[in-house]
C-alpha cells in the first residue's frame, strides 16, 4: 500500500508540475500579449487622431474668409492686393500676381467701393491638404452719379490649400 500511495503521490506531483509549467504560464503570456496589443492599438489610434488634418468646416471657413478679402475693396486700402497675394498660392497666386498692380490702379482710378459677403459655402471634394469649396457670395455697389446702387449674387469654385497650417486660395473659378 505504501508503494501505491507513493506512486499516486508521484503522479499527483507530476500533474501539478505539468500544470505549473504548462497551465498558468501560457495564460499569463496570452494576457500579456493582449495587453501589449491593446497598448499598440491605443497608440495607433492616438497617432491617427492627433495627426488628423483640418476638418471640412476648417476648409469652408477658410474659403469664406479668403473670398471675403477678394470681395470688399476700397481705394482707401492700398495694401489690398498685397493681402490677397499673402492669402494665395499656386495657380491663383501666379495669376493674381501678374495683375495685382493693375487691380490696385483700377480700384484707385474708379474710386470703386464694394461691400461683399459670403452667403454660404459647401465642400465638394478633398484631396490631401486641399479642398474644393463652392461659395455663394453677394457684392453690393453703392449708388454713384453714373449708376444706381446694385447688388449682385454669384458663385465661385475655389480650391483652398493648407500650407503649414495656413489656409490659402490655390484656385478661383467664377461659375455662371
Amino acid at each position: 500500500m505504501a508503494d501505491r500511495e507513493l506512486i499516486a503521490a508521484q503522479r499527483h506531483a507530476r500533474a501539478q508540475l505539468l500544470e505549473l509549467r504548462d497551465g498558468p504560464g501560457p495564460r499569463r503570456a496570452r494576457i500579456a500579449l493582449v495587453l501589449a496589443a491593446l497598448a499598440a492599438l491605443s497608440g495607433i489610434v492616438a497617432a491617427l487622431v492627433s495627426g488628423r488634418g483640418p476638418s471640412d468646416e476648417d476648409f469652408e471657413r477658410a474659403a469664406a474668409t479668403r473670398v471675403n478679402t477678394l470681395l470688399t475693396n476700397s481705394p482707401d486700402q492700398p495694401d489690398r492686393a498685397r493681402r490677397i497675394l499673402a492669402g494665395a498660392t499656386g495657380e491663383f497666386h501666379d495669376e493674381f500676381a501678374q495683375s495685382a498692380d493693375a487691380y490696385t490702379r483700377f480700384v484707385r482710378s474708379r474710386g470703386t467701393v464694394a461691400d461683399g459677403r459670403v452667403q454660404g459655402t459647401g465642400l465638394t471634394a478633398r484631396d490631401g491638404n486641399q479642398a474644393e469649396v463652392l461659395v455663394l457670395a453677394t457684392v453690393d455697389l453703392p449708388a454713384s452719379a453714373q449708376a444706381p446702387a446694385a447688388s449682385t449674387d454669384f458663385r465661385l469654385r475655389v480650391v483652398v490649400a493648407d500650407e503649414d497650417g495656413e489656409f490659402k486660395l490655390a484656385k478661383v473659378q467664377y461659375l455662371p
